[in-house]
């Protein structure tokens, strides 16, 4: 119901955004941490209930549509009770909550408790509406997994402007840290939103019965399924323009690992072009799964 192997990709991404994309740049800019385990708890702490909760209230609101497409996989009124499942989602938004108004007393900023605020209201509204109308859920949750990135960079940036001798050594390593916080937060976005319309592809049965205006219900299959290929050839793009940022800054083990992400991609494109297996797009969807995952560990070999 809470989706583990998520939550931990979620915890993954804090962590080496955290600590192997950001904390280089300031490190090389001379810059003092001000940051104890705590406030890193805390942060990953309201994501993941955040993610959670989120999680839970789509099991709720989504068992028509289960029942159809993964019967298998029902949870809500199966092995728990709709009812629990609801107090579930209220105490973890509650905590997520809490675990942001507290980090954001503790680093003097409002910024954690209101994106938290804005995460989870973006986050039952995708239930309970955008993920039924046509492209707006797709967006919504790829718009979430690149605000992920720059939720985790505002962890350190936030606090580090409101001291004017941080700030000022700053501004060297700024325009680069930007870039390439940009360049992961496109990935997450592109890559999200792809595995998004895909898992629309996978559940058109269940989604066709229950009146819900995914983009394969709206335009069907065959363009749906055209419009995932420009997708992918857009962050394969993406991809390879990172690469030869990196080789050409030396980079290279993370250059050399990106063409894992790379090889993932293409297989991931042509199960989508076997038309007579069913089981194409769950395929893809998993390797697409891989695909973020791969790129998000990437930023772990740049400064190798």
């Amino acid at each position: 119901m809470i989706r583990a192997g998520n939550l931990l990709m979620m915890i993954l991404i804090v962590w080496l955004v955290n600590q192997w994309l950001v904390a280089p740049f300031l490190d090389a800019a001379g810059i003092i941490r001000p940051f104890d385990l705590l406030s890193f708890l805390l942060l990953v702490f309201s994501v993941v209930a955040t993610a959670a909760a989120a999680n839970i209230i789509n099991d709720i609101v989504d068992q028509e549509t289960d029942r159809i497409n993964k019967p298998e996989k029902l949870i809500i009124n199966r092995f728990i009770p709709e009812i629990q499942a609801k107090y579930a989602y209220k105490i973890l938004v509650g905590l997520g909550s809490l675990s942001a108004l507290i980090l954001s007393i503790l680093l003097h900023s409002i910024y954690f408790f209101l994106i938290t605020a804005v995460f989870n209201g973006l986050l039952w509204f995708y239930s309970q509406r955008y993920k039924q109308q046509f492209l707006v859920g797709n967006i919504v949750v790829a718009f979430l997994g690149a605000g992920l990135i720059f939720y985790v960079w505002l962890f350190d940036l936030l606090v580090i402007i409101q001291d004017p001798i941080s700030n000022a050594r700053l501004e060297p390593v700024m325009g680069m840290m930007t870039e390439v916080i940009l360049i992961y937060a496109a990935f997450a976005f592109l890559s999200s939103l792809i595995r998004e319309v895909i898992k629309d592809m996978e559940d058109l049965k269940g989604d066709f019965k229950t009146g819900c205006r995914t983009i394969s219900v709206v335009l069907g299959l065959s363009v749906t399924t055209k419009m995932v290929w420009i997708l992918i050839v857009t962050l394969t793009l993406l991809i390879v323009w990172w690469q030869i940022l990196l080789f050409n800054n030396g980079a290279q083990a993370a250059f050399g690992f990106l063409f894992v992400t790379d090889s993932l991609l293409l297989i991931s494109a042509m199960q989508l072009a076997n038309q007579s297996d069913q089981q194409r797009f769950k395929r893809s969807s998993t390797l697409m799964k891989l695909v973020m995952l791969t790129g998000i560990l990437s930023i772990a070999f740049i400064h190798l």
